[in-house]
């Protein structure tokens, strides 16, 4: 009974120990290090697709730096607000404008990622591919 007792409180304390990487981290390993290319834009009027042909893609390092295919260059930052997770982009373009950025990501994973946004009430869908 001791050794069962002494097993059971053993695990429960690596099992305590064992940090589990939070949603933001996550995201983050996902997102960095990778090219993300623009390939489909879903708004209420029309789906445009981008596949096939050379468009805008972003970049994101894990070090919190991007740079997008417009030479647009800045920090991001993940967070996390009421369950949703958002990234937002503070950057400036090539001759010096502040670029200020904030997209909902609807979904992520190692090679797709879905981000939202709403400008002017209209509501947009990006959908981003990457390879390795």
């Amino acid at each position: 009974m001791k050794k069962i007792i002494i097993v059971a409180l053993s695990c429960f304390i690596i099992c305590a120990c064992n940090k589990d990487m939070g949603s933001i981290d996550r995201t983050q390993a996902m997102l960095a290090n990778k090219t993300w290319f623009l390939s489909h834009t879903i708004n209420e009027s029309a789906t445009k697709s981008f596949i096939g042909k050379n468009t805008y893609f972003i970049q994101f390092s894990n070090t919190g730096t991007t740079i997008d295919s417009d030479g647009i260059l800045g920090n991001y930052t993940i967070k996390e607000h009421n369950n949703h997770l958002s990234i937002f982009i503070d950057a400036l373009t090539q001759n010096g404008s502040p670029a200020k950025y904030s997209y909902l990501i609807e979904q992520i994973s190692s090679d797709q990622l879905i981000i939202s946004y709403q400008l002017g009430g209209v509501y947009t869908k990006k959908i981003f591919s990457t390879t390795y």
